[in-house]
């Protein structure tokens, strides 16, 4: 991966990554919100699977393709000639 390509893909995962923490604070602000009671155990396990969780999982996945794969290198290029090379 090129420099640009893997700048692309942590900025995608960032953006999904935060898009999710918004929909994360919104069904946290709607929950239970008439009960004077409220469980986090309960509460996390309603998200597991909603559209914030994978929306997360996503931009998660984004941002360790971009950040963990490896670049690519580049083809070095001998000044000397083959036979006054020292290898």
């Amino acid at each position: 991966m090129t420099i640009f390509q893997r700048t692309i893909v942590v900025l995608i995962g960032t953006q999904l990554a935060a898009s999710a923490v918004i929909l994360f604070i919104f069904d946290l602000n709607s929950y239970n919100h008439f009960s004077g009671s409220f469980s986090w155990l309960h509460f996390l396990k309603e998200l597991a699977g909603s559209f914030a969780f994978y929306l997360f999982s996503a931009g998660l996945f984004f941002l360790l393709i971009g950040l963990c794969a490896p670049s690519r290198k580049k083809k070095r290029i001998s000044v000397h000639e083959k036979e006054n090379s020292l290898k």
